[in-house]
């Protein structure tokens, strides 16, 4: 592990160059705010969410040990934040209207082919929240963040085997909540 890059930053930090860890916040910030978007389906609160990944990572500076890849233990830490946060009795949900519809980019789609985007983005993202927990961090982190399934099981303390069902039953779950809105 040592002979990852992103691993050295951390270890530099742990041993006081604040700019490390600079380093990998503007490295891995929009990665990150993306997974927790994929888990709570609104912006303002995935930043929050990444935010308090990357103060955990912060805080845990003096303890830490290299015992997997820099990005493996940065993502496992933002599974838990974004886990716990949708897991707190009063969660932070935002009522999405019209209004919060992506701002139009020159060279953009027409409104309605926008509009119909922004509908089926916003049927995924609830379908993906209403995955069981385990499922939804194995899914989130093979699509989103490109982990193998040894390094999502190392993550997620499960095996390869168990990993795979986990990402295939979410598959399945996914296929069959989004059927009658895609038409199969």
């Amino acid at each position: 592990m040592r002979t990852d890059p992103d691993v050295q930053l951390m270890l530099a930090f742990k041993a006081g160059n604040e700019r490390a860890f600079h380093d990998l916040f503007d490295k891995y910030k929009k990665q990150v705010i993306n997974y927790c978007y994929r888990f709570c389906g609104h912006r303002a609160v995935a930043e929050e969410l990444a935010q308090e990944a990357f103060l955990r990572i912060y805080k845990a500076a003096p303890r830490y040990r290299p015992k997997a890849r820099f990005r493996t233990w940065l993502f496992k830490i933002a599974a838990n934040v974004c886990l716990n946060e949708i897991r707190r009795p009063v969660y932070r949900q935002q009522l999405e209207s019209l209004d919060q519809l992506p701002e139009r980019e020159s060279g953009q789609a027409r409104p309605d082919i926008q509009l119909a985007n922004a509908e089926r983005q916003r049927m995924v993202r609830l379908a993906i929240r209403d995955l069981p927990d385990k499922q939804r961090v194995a899914l989130l982190l093979r699509v989103e963040g490109e982990f193998s399934y040894k390094e999502i099981a190392a993550q997620i303390g499960r095996s390869v085997n168990h990993v795979k069902t986990l990402i295939h039953r979410g598959r399945l779950a996914l296929r069959h909540s989004l059927a009658s809105y895609l038409g199969e």
